[in-house]
């Protein structure tokens, strides 16, 4: 993984600076921790299992008719691109490097696109991705105009992939309403707006045949009972 953030203790240990002194900008997690409830000694006393409701909370909060939780969406941003063999991925730049890096590293030929090209460019590829709204310039590509490439692309079995991790505060910009579509995915994040980082929890929404596949190559096992009991705050 490419380094984005964070690592604060060893900046820290680095030039010799208290931790409590440095104004900590690295990351894009919110610094004002959503109140915690009271969770049950239960919630740290047995394994996690599928029907503890997390994902009926989660697919309520988000309006989505399918989605996976995941532990942080960087761990779809490395898994997603080994579920499709040696395609071209269009990526809107300059955005969040992660992306570019694991579909580099899975074989992918990627090509780093701006705005303006994306149209040209759509023929040629077999995923587009983007961040909306974008990180680090902010710029959000409006409803239509995402739903236009998306048909074009899942016309042919292509993607249109968007990182949504910064679209909390804007809700009613988002996709999740059209997540369930062939080839449309999106990635939420929950430190992003709810902080508490320490849960390590994101989620994919798509269709639940690609939702099936990712977890079967995530191992996942189902959701912390802890998770389900914060989310409730949402």
């Amino acid at each position: 993984m490419l380094e984005h953030g964070g690592r604060l203790r060893a900046a820290a240990q680095q030039y010799g600076i208290a931790r409590e002194d440095w104004l900590d900008l690295s990351t894009g997690i919110a610094p004002y921790g959503w109140p915690l409830p009271a969770i049950a000694a239960e919630a740290w006393a047995r394994l996690p299992e599928p029907d503890d409701g997390l994902e009926a909370v989660a697919r309520d909060y988000y309006g989505a008719a399918s989605l996976l939780p995941v532990a942080g969406s960087q761990a779809a941003i490395q898994a997603l691109p080994r579920l499709r063999k040696g395609c071209t991925v269009g990526i809107l730049s300059p955005t969040y490097a992660e992306h570019a890096a694991a579909w580099r590293r899975e074989g992918h030929r990627v090509m780093q696109l701006s705005e303006g090209a994306i149209d040209r460019a759509l023929p040629r590829l077999d995923v587009l991705l983007l961040v909306n709204p974008n990180n680090p310039t902010g710029r959000r590509i409006e409803t239509p105009r995402l739903l236009a490439w998306h048909a074009q692309l899942a016309e042919r079995g292509g993607w249109l992939l968007v990182d949504e991790a910064f679209m909390d505060c804007t809700p009613e910009h988002s996709l999740a309403a059209h997540g369930a579509q062939p080839g449309m995915i999106l990635l939420r994040s929950f430190g992003k707006f709810f902080g508490l980082a320490g849960l390590r929890l994101g989620f994919v929404l798509a269709e639940q045949a690609l939702l099936d596949e990712l977890a079967e190559l995530l191992g996942q096992v189902g959701e912390l009972a802890v998770i389900d009991q914060v989310l409730h705050i949402a």
